[in-house]
């Protein structure tokens, strides 16, 4: 019984889709901006991000590849304007630790990218680069001129339909969206990079106490289809100050 009720909300999930067939790219767009918390979503200040992640780089979940970071943080001030999807902007910075063992330490203070890689983060030092890496943030400014937005075919995202809508920004960089038929919430961003496909997929959401911001507390990268991490954020905060001394490469220690 549990099937066929599941089998039949999908079905009705899928004509509602098929009903709002006359919805542009654009508008599915902000929807989505505004389930995600509006005005405050897309034109944060800042975020910051702790938790633990999985890394299992080309799927390899065996004991001497898979690597557990009981310490995973990002630390994002966001930038007032962009119009390259694969670019660094505003500041930014990642950590990565087991531990008292630092695997990768990634900095972009504004102007400069200043990153610290282990032995055993060396090998895959292309993946760590901002170009195969930035994409989602784009989709804060494709109500800009200069963006092209063009909604795609239906499809769906760990079983829930999706509109799917893909935005060419000014430089040409093509970046693809899964927004949920009924939440709006984001299920994935996709887009082409120079080490292969890549996808992520965005589940878990919660919404921030104190400002109106939904986020993802659970999101896993893939490249070419395979799963390289999987992170889980225990905690998060937005608009919330962030010291410039976050974004030094001296004064970057592993939290």
């Amino acid at each position: 019984m549990k099937k066929i009720i599941a089998a039949l909300l999908l079905l009705i999930a899928i004509n509602l889709t098929a009903q709002a067939s006359g919805l542009t790219g654009k508008a599915i767009l902000q929807d989505a901006v505004k389930a995600a918390g509006g005005e405050t979503w897309q034109q944060p200040k800042t975020l910051m991000l702790k938790g633990e992640a999985v890394w299992t780089p080309y799927g390899k979940a065996d004991a001497e590849n898979q690597l557990r970071f009981d310490q995973y943080a990002m630390y994002r001030v966001f930038p007032a304007d962009s119009d390259n999807a694969r670019k660094a902007s505003g500041k930014v910075r990642f950590d990565a630790a087991a531990g008292k063992a630092t695997f990768m330490q990634l900095i972009f203070d504004g102007t400069t990218t200043h990153n610290f890689l282990s032995d055993a983060a060396k090998p895959y030092q292309k993946h760590f680069s901002w170009s195969n890496n930035f994409g989602f943030g784009i989709l804060r400014f494709a109500d800009r001129e200069g963006f092209s937005v063009m909604r795609l075919t239906d499809d769906q995202v760990e079983g829930h339909p999706c509109y799917v809508v893909q935005i060419t920004d000014p430089k040409k960089m093509v970046t693809t969206f899964s927004v949920d038929v009924e939440t709006k919430y984001i299920r994935s961003v996709a887009f082409n990079t120079d080490v292969g496909y890549h996808h992520r997929i965005y589940s878990d959401f919660k919404r921030a106490k104190n400002v109106d911001f939904v986020q993802p507390t659970r999101v896993r990268l893939y490249f070419d289809g395979i799963k390289w991490m999987d992170i889980n954020w225990r905690q998060f905060a937005v608009n919330e100050a962030i010291a410039d001394k976050v974004f030094v490469k001296e004064e970057a220690t592993p939290n």
